[in-house]
């Protein structure tokens, strides 16, 4: 063979060799996700004397990154809600970042609020009863309200965080929604009807979209939270969500269609509030709620230790993380930081590392 032949087949092998390495590239699997550990973390946990603090914080934290933890999700981080004269998110995010530890504000959108407070600065944000009475929440079915929140969600994207958390993205059991004037009348030019014009009793079309009306609402914020961080350029803060843990039950009692949510793809995970000793029924809420989110988001298992509806012993708290493994969830959230401690944490530690 002549030495042009010798460099064409060389040429031809070195081309085949080229392709075969871009094919394997492009069809690879991605590595495994790393199982999603999380503890919901309250700042009074800590001390307010700044130096007092970190010494407790970097503590907590080495101790969660031996064990395996590396997810927080963290109330109370901005000043207004701590009156801390330090950067308590900061410190957060530096020493949890040391350690490999992401770290999540929580906002809680429809959580009770200072009556007295809000009665000063925003009394027409407020949830009005069918009497008129008032209630210590924020509607949010109002355009201003939500804004609000969306903004408060801002100033914590000019952080380096790694997640924005949603606790109480509903309206109050009960379906304690509200019935203001200017609530109504919103409804009134959508559907023609106030609210308070139809009966309740749940065999009107018109209470049904009611219901559904104020469901929209707590999505667009949703959604409009989703749109702020995919406009910040952050593409990898992820939006999780504390959620009942039955979809249909929520959607109709705390207008929070979480189902949506994960189907329109604006929400990256939930995590529905399984606080139970009955391991019966956490494994069919959770099983359920894994169906329900159909691949569309993540489900992580949101575990109570102690809790107003549990108190969970070391052998249960174990046999939950095993359940929550076998039901499909992609990880599981310990509630919480105040109860979630040293002795549990090293009860757990076999079955949290067999998961690795």
């Amino acid at each position: 063979m002549d030495k042009q032949g010798k460099f064409c087949i060389l040429g031809m092998t070195s081309i085949l060799i080229l392709i075969s390495l871009l094919y394997n590239g492009c069809t690879d699997k991605k590595p495994e996700q790393k199982e999603f550990r999380g503890v919901w973390l309250h700042q009074p946990l800590f001390s307010a004397n700044e130096d007092t603090a970190k010494r407790q914080i970097t503590a907590l934290f080495d101790a969660y990154a031996g064990l395996g933890i590396n997810n927080l999700f963290c109330y109370y981080t901005l000043h207004d809600e701590n009156n801390l004269s330090w950067d308590y998110l900061q410190v957060l995010i530096t020493e949890g970042h040391r350690r490999g530890l992401r770290i999540h504000p929580i906002f809680c959108p429809g959580h009770e609020v200072n009556l007295e407070k809000a009665l000063s600065e925003n009394p027409d944000w407020l949830i009005h009863d069918m009497e008129g009475k008032v209630c210590p929440n924020y509607n949010l079915a109002l355009p201003e309200v939500r804004k609000y929140w969306v903004n408060r969600i801002a100033r914590a994207l000019k952080y380096d965080i790694d997640g924005i958390h949603l606790d109480y993205i509903r309206f109050p059991v009960n379906q304690r929604f509200s019935y203001d004037s200017v609530t109504c009348d919103l409804f009134k030019r959508e559907c023609g009807y106030s609210p308070l014009e139809v009966s309740h009793d749940g065999g009107s079309m018109i209470w049904c979209e009611w219901i559904r009306w104020n469901e929209k609402q707590v999505t667009s914020l949703v959604s409009e939270i989703h749109g702020l961080i995919k406009d910040s350029g952050k593409q990898n803060i992820l939006l999780g969500a504390d959620v009942f843990p039955n979809a249909g039950i929520s959607q109709v009692e705390i207008a929070q269609n979480w189902q949506d949510w994960a189907q329109k793809g604006i929400i990256d995970f939930v995590c529905p509030m399984l606080y139970t000793n009955n391991v019966d029924l956490f494994r069919n809420y959770l099983s359920d709620a894994v169906v329900k989110a159909d691949s569309k988001c993540d489900v992580y298992a949101g575990i109570g230790v102690v809790t107003s509806h549990n108190k969970i012993t070391k052998e249960l708290l174990a046999d939950e993380i095993r359940i929550a493994r076998e039901a499909g969830a992609r990880g599981v959230v310990f509630f919480s930081g105040n109860s979630f401690s040293e002795e549990f944490r090293e009860a757990i530690r076999p079955v949290l590392t067999s998961g690795e």
